[in-house]
């Protein structure tokens, strides 16, 4: 349930003078004599009763404006459809060639970085109810953003990875990185690794135990899209020649990945419209039912009280010019 608190509650220390209408008539006073043969004035009276209240409240209005009310932040329980989902960014010195492996640079356009850069802010902007997160890795991870619903922030962590990328891709530390964003969160839906990267490196056999264990325990499905050159090792068929971890990682990490006893798909993209396919596709198989929390932000009262004197302020006014400045 909401709740009001205040800023400032030492203002409250004045409420005592709003009381002074009630007090103090605030109207001239005339010296003439036998005023108690006159009629009973019933209007003037309901005016006076009225400005005395009208007084009181405009005061008690500007007391609690100064305080400072707010509606503290709170968190709704709600029920969509999506998946919590770790964006995982290959930020490695490859990322900056196009699909045909020719080197760009980090601003180009035509890059594979640009290129998931885009179809990713489309992702993000179709799913309104998932919560995301991101981790960029290349030598070493990066940790960029928690998870959040809040869309301006991930599309700018999502921006960021158009910059020139650098190093390794070291795909083994981003993994356990990505798998931390979901440790001590409550289990409310999917939970998703979206694996974005055009190569892998050989991950050691202690790691692969203790990664494999992490997705099971978390309860964490991966997908993986795989940004292929045209000559490039491919995923789905064995490598002819020079087979081994070292030579063909991208084919050994796949093999380790249908292992992890969880659901799992890769995807191989060669070109931007094959991107954009398995991104459609993942879109369409992460769309089951989602509880989460929405948190909505602190809300400012002191508006209402400030509105309410002024509203009360211009009868007062007009009351004001009404009163007679000299007896006829």
């Amino acid at each position: 349930m909401p709740s009001i608190d205040f800023l400032a509650p030492a203002w409250f220390a004045l409420l005592p003078f709003t009381l002074l209408p009630f007090w103090r008539p605030g109207q001239k006073r005339f010296a003439y004599p036998a005023t108690a043969c006159l009629p009973e004035d019933r209007r003037s009276k309901s005016l006076d009763l009225f400005r005395r209240f009208s007084t009181f409240i405009l005061l008690t209005a500007i007391v609690v404006g100064l305080a400072g009310p707010f509606i503290t932040e709170q968190k709704i329980q709600r029920t969509g459809t999506g998946a919590h989902i770790v964006l995982t960014i290959d930020r490695s010195s490859s990322m900056n060639e196009n699909f045909s492996g020719r080197y760009m640079g980090g601003a180009a356009k035509e890059t594979k970085s640009a290129a998931a850069r885009q179809l990713l802010l489309d992702f993000v902007s179709n799913r309104q109810e998932d919560l995301f997160a991101m981790v960029s890795f290349s030598t070493a991870p990066a940790h960029v953003l928690s998870l959040t619903q809040d869309r301006k922030a991930i599309k700018a962590a999502i921006r960021a990875i158009g910059l020139r990328g650098s190093g390794n891709t070291n795909i083994a530390p981003g993994l356990a990185m990505a798998l931390e964003q979901f440790r001590n969160q409550p289990l409310t839906g999917a939970r998703v690794i979206l694996l974005v990267s055009d190569g892998a490196a050989r991950i050691d056999v202690d790691t692969q135990d203790r990664l494999r264990q992490d997705f099971q325990d978390l309860d964490v499905r991966l997908y993986w899209i795989y940004l292929r050159n045209p000559n490039g090792i491919s995923l789905l068929k064995p490598p002819k020649r020079n087979v081994s971890e070292t030579t063909t990682p991208e084919y050994f990490l796949h093999q380790y990945f249908q292992t992890l006893g969880v659901p799992y798909r890769a995807f191989e993209a060669e070109n931007p419209e094959s991107l954009a396919q398995a991104i459609a596709e993942i879109d369409r198989l992460e769309n089951q039912p989602l509880q989460y929390e929405e948190l909505l932000p602190r809300r400012d009262l002191s508006n209402f009280g400030y509105g309410l004197a002024l509203l009360l302020g211009i009868p007062l006014l007009a009351l004001k010019a009404m009163e007679i400045s000299s007896w006829p």
